[in-house]
């Protein structure tokens, strides 16, 4: 769960292809030149061409990931293709937009009605869309990114939470933190960040759904940590915080963790994020407690 999906798992198909071909992958082409950005300041439109949404490639990928029983391989080669020849398009993003604002501006000004429920969180919400796209319907949308740690979540609650004027914000973060992706922190303040996301909504009158932090043993970008125990405590912290403060908290890692605090064998394809299967077993979870907060006193 990297800094976005492309980078994200770029490098998951790069390591299954080495597996399956049993060698390094072959060099990647030249990425293609990209025009530093003319804009400077304020501006009315910050959003670059191409920075919401996902290709269609990565489209594919996403649901190819995301599919029980062996990836294809050519979807692989086409995405980690693309993302090579996207890899400064990516950096130029990381340095110009580091909380991923542009991600659904479209998106969300195309929902001029708002939306009922969000889904806010890193590429495990994200993710969620591809897997099962029937449970974001009808008012239900998905504004998961990738990579974020809660700091770059936290940033984009007010425009792709807030502004959407929903009933019900399920937040799930806390991997990335966990992974360091944006650097060092302290769980502190990652529990800050969720207090930050759980105060702007209560003010504004918006039920939360509280989720845990799926398991995780190992992370395949950081190999060097072992994060099972402490995913464990962070997720105990949440649950006694969530009923403090009267929220619904749902708990997935009990739902998909191993003996070991990962992720249940055949659950995930690299132990982090999960298959059809995994998700699977988070929905109804994730639908009953979004019925709870739904039938919660006033907001």
């Amino acid at each position: 769960m990297m800094r976005s999906l492309s980078m994200t798992l770029a490098g998951l198909a790069a390591l299954m292809l080495v597996a399956s071909a049993g060698g390094a992958p072959a060099a990647a082409a030249a990425p293609a030149p990209v025009a530093e950005p003319t804009l400077v300041g304020m501006v009315d439109q910050p959003c670059a061409p191409g920075t919401s949404g996902r290709s269609p490639t990565m489209e594919t990928f996403a649901r190819a990931m995301v599919k029980d029983g062996p990836i294809d391989l050519s979807v692989m080669k086409g995405y980690a293709k693309e993302a090579a020849d996207n890899a400064k398009a990516d950096e130029a993003r990381a340095k110009n937009d580091w909380a991923d604002l542009c991600r659904y501006r479209a998106a969300n000004e195309a929902l001029p009605g708002g939306a009922k429920v969000v889904f806010i969180g890193n590429s495990i919400t994200e993710l969620w869309r591809a897997a099962d796209p029937d449970l974001f319907t009808g008012g239900v949308v998905d504004r998961g990114v990738s990579g974020q740690t809660s700091g770059q979540t936290l940033l984009r609650f007010y425009p792709d939470v807030v502004a959407l004027h929903p009933h019900v914000v399920h937040i799930m973060v806390g991997a990335n933190d966990v992974a360091g992706n944006n650097g060092p922190s302290r769980p502190e303040d990652l529990k800050n960040n969720i207090r930050a996301m759980v105060d702007i909504a209560k003010a504004n009158h918006i039920a939360v759904v509280l989720a845990s932090i799926t398991p995780a043993s190992s992370f395949s970008w950081r190999k060097e940590l072992h994060p099972a125990a402490q995913i464990k405590a962070l997720n105990a912290w949440m649950a006694d915080y969530a009923r403090r403060e009267g929220l619904t908290y749902v708990d997935y890692w009990s739902a998909l963790a191993g003996p070991d605090g990962g992720m249940r064998e055949g659950l995930s394809r690299d132990g982090v994020h999960p298959l059809v299967s995994g998700y699977g077993i988070m929905k109804p979870l994730a639908q009953a407690a979004i019925a709870q907060a739904m039938a919660s006193p006033k907001r």
